[in-house]
């Protein structure tokens, strides 16, 4: 029927607690940074490495064969004129 002081207070009791730990959390890390060593890349970590590193040399490997040529018309021309020079 209605809502109880009891509860919210033990709620907000629970929050200000929860902010407190969190707060004390982030200054021990702040005084300790030199001491914080980053965890192995896991399978999700070197799945999107590898993911994204796959896109990026395809886009570098495809963009030096079509630099030179205006159309891809001059690079088929260019590719058949070649023995003949």
């Amino acid at each position: 029927m209605f809502e109880h002081t009891f509860f919210t207070e033990q709620y907000s009791y629970y929050q200000q607690e929860e902010l407190a730990r969190a707060a004390e959390r982030h200054r021990s890390l702040s005084e300790r940074t030199d001491q914080i060593v980053p965890r192995p890349a896991g399978a999700v970590r070197r799945m999107l490495r590898r993911i994204f590193r796959g896109d990026a040399r395809q886009a570098s490997t495809a963009a030096p064969a079509t630099r030179g040529t205006g159309s891809h018309t001059a690079a088929v021309c260019d590719r058949t004129a070649a023995p003949a020079r």
